[in-house]
């Protein structure tokens, strides 16, 4: 894909300052947004009025891998021993989401 001028001017102009001005944001396309390397404040001179953050598409195999990571983790637990040890720290969500709980919950409210 090719940049434009104002893409490659505020990509060099991010990366120095760390910060982008209202300006700035008139002049950047939504791909630029995007490759940010992460939050970026939005400033008014000196004032930090903002916080940009761009939205990075999520890798479906790695969140399908993390979540059969925690249903395998999540067997032969007992939730209301878990529950207990956890109460020191303060209320604690006791809703089971394996997948065949959501799937249920949803087969129920369709």
């Amino acid at each position: 894909m090719q940049q434009t001028l104002a893409d490659q001017y505020i990509r060099a102009y991010v990366n120095p300052m760390n910060h982008l001005s209202i300006r700035d944001l008139q002049k950047i396309s939504g791909e630029t947004i995007g490759n940010l390397p992460g939050p970026t404040p939005v400033k008014s001179g000196d004032r930090t009025i903002g916080l940009l953050i761009p939205f990075k598409k999520a890798d479906l195999g790695k969140l399908a891998a993390a979540l059969a990571q925690a249903e395998e983790l999540a067997k032969g637990r007992d939730p209301a021993a878990d529950a207990a040890a956890l109460a020191p720290f303060g209320e604690v969500d006791l809703t089971d989401w394996s997948i065949e709980a959501v799937r249920a919950f949803l087969a129920e409210n369709s």
